[in-house]
């Protein structure tokens, strides 16, 4: 019993590796290694390692703590006999297989033939089955009724016995509860046992490993890729599933390695970061490197794409000419059109928009010659507003009378300052103005007083507007004149 916990503590401990790194799920009633594995429990076992927290179902064995792999085929199958009844009605070939161990016939629950034929009873298991063992309850201290008897497995319900897998020996010993367990290697859906003289069973069971399983209990596991295993040896009877080896297929890939016959190498992957090398996958699960795909990331990008998870399309790139297309990078090796950058050439420049036809070499030589234009034109208009400037200061210096007189009573008046003041022109108090700028008018300027000979009001104005800098307007002797040398006669006295 020691050692059938062991192997089911490593079943377990190797499907709960194996569904954790892959993050497998099975459905309702499967578990294990890609759920290759049958529960036979209510409620179901564990989808990782298969053990049952309650009873097994009907006709299999090993509930509470343990995996029920191991299965009675023939409970409740069809049982027949040629051989006529010792009891009719009461002691019949069914009586066998319907879960009822008791081995006493006044319990009405054995099957007994009549004496002195040769007796025969058949169960049709209903389908072929690679028999394991089987498992005789004959009737209490009738030992004769079991000796020299012959089991034999057919695929087919002729009355005639198939290929004997076990005979009972002559001398075959009597044990306390007549109860035998006896080996029966072979294959077939009809299981039959027949005696020279009579028989007389209570019940028989004939087991059968869970498909998947092998071994005296079966509690090991086999890991076959194209058929179950042998439910006695375990071998496989080809080559084994992804991540296992050895003649039964028990036996993970060592580490390093994964996959169909374990011929993969796990530094071979291309995944991003670390990641574990399951024996069966070799799963990446921090993903690819870019450039790779495929559960174990050494598969290359297929044609057209690249980058990281394959994302990127050849299609999108803005190479200059034709470029061959690397599933890494996806490099443009002759460079980007304009306008793009970037290894690939799928970044926009957005510091320059190029004019077609235009490479970059020409545009930057443009952007120059755009800015020493600038500069020179720029000179060139400060020149000319100096210029002007000055000239127009020189004139109204030389142009400027230093008194007028209109009327002899009163002084003239000094004209030298130049500002938005009021200043007595020959007692007009004329007011002064600075001069607008070049493309507005000059305002209307009103003298103070009237004049001395006529009464007359003194009106001045102006509109002059080709002035470049700032001057003063005046009034004198009867003359409007600008700074600028300008002159205009307004407000005559007639």
């Amino acid at each position: 019993m020691a050692g059938e916990g062991w192997l089911v503590f490593m079943a377990a401990v190797s499907g709960c590796w194996i569904h954790h790194t892959l993050g497998i799920s099975c459905p309702i009633g499967r578990f294990g290694d890609t759920c290759s594995y049958s529960c036979h429990c209510t409620p179901t076992c564990n989808q990782t390692t298969g053990v049952c927290s309650g009873a097994c179902d009907p006709g299999w064995f090993g509930g509470n703590g343990q995996t029920c792999q191991k299965g009675n085929v023939a409970f409740n199958k069809t049982a027949t006999s040629s051989i006529t009844n010792y009891a009719k009605d009461s002691w019949t070939a069914d009586k066998v297989v319907d879960g009822n161990r008791d081995q006493y016939v006044s319990g009405n629950s054995c099957f007994h033939s009549t004496f002195n034929q040769r007796a025969m009873w058949t169960v049709d298991l209903g389908q072929q089955y690679r028999i394991h063992d089987v498992r005789i309850y004959n009737r209490v201290g009738h030992i004769e009724r079991i000796r020299t008897a012959v089991l034999s497995l057919s695929n087919s319900s002729s009355p005639t016995p198939g290929v004997n897998c076990y005979t009972f020996p002559s001398d075959t010993a009597k044990t306390n509860n007549s109860v035998y367990d006896v080996p029966c290697g072979g294959t077939g859906r009809y299981f039959t046992i027949t005696h020279s003289t009579v028989l007389n069973l209570c019940e028989v069971e004939i087991y059968v490993c869970s498909p998947g399983v092998f071994g005296d209990s079966c509690t090991q596991f086999c890991h076959c890729l194209q058929a179950t295993c042998d439910p006695v040896s375990g071998v496989c009877p080809g080559y084994c599933r992804p991540g296992w080896q050895g003649e039964r297929c028990d036996t993970a890939c060592s580490s390093g390695s994964y996959g169909q016959s374990c011929s993969n190498s796990c530094t071979d992957r291309k995944c991003a970061g670390d990641s574990p090398c399951d024996h069966v996958r070799g799963t990446c699960v921090s993903g690819c490197e870019p450039g790779w795909m495929g559960e174990d990331c050494r598969e290359a990008c297929s044609s057209g794409s690249y980058g990281q998870s394959c994302s990127n399309s050849c299609t999108d790139r803005k190479c200059a000419g034709d470029s061959p297309c690397d599933h890494v990078r996806g490099t443009c090796v002759s460079g980007c059109e304009p306008g793009w950058m970037g290894e690939d050439c799928r970044e926009e420049d957005a510091r320059c928009v190029q004019p077609a036809g235009y490479n970059a070499n020409q545009l930057a030589v443009a952007v120059v010659l755009v800015f020493v234009a600038g500069d020179v034109v720029g000179a060139i208009v400060s020149a000319v507003i100096w210029r002007r400037r000055n000239r127009c200061l020189h004139k109204t210096s030389e142009s400027r009378p230093t008194t007028v007189s209109l009327v002899p009573t009163e002084p003239p008046q000094a004209s030298d300052d130049v500002g938005p003041e009021t200043r007595p022109y020959d007692s007009l108090n004329a007011v002064s103005y600075d001069a607008k700028m070049k493309g507005e008018p000059y305002c209307t300027v009103k003298s103070g007083q009237t004049n001395a000979k006529t009464d007359a009001t003194v009106l001045t104005s102006c509109d002059v507007s080709d002035s470049i800098a700032a001057g003063t307007y005046e009034t004198l002797d009867n003359t409007s004149r600008g700074t600028d040398g300008e002159y205009s006669e307004i407000g005559k006295v007639k």
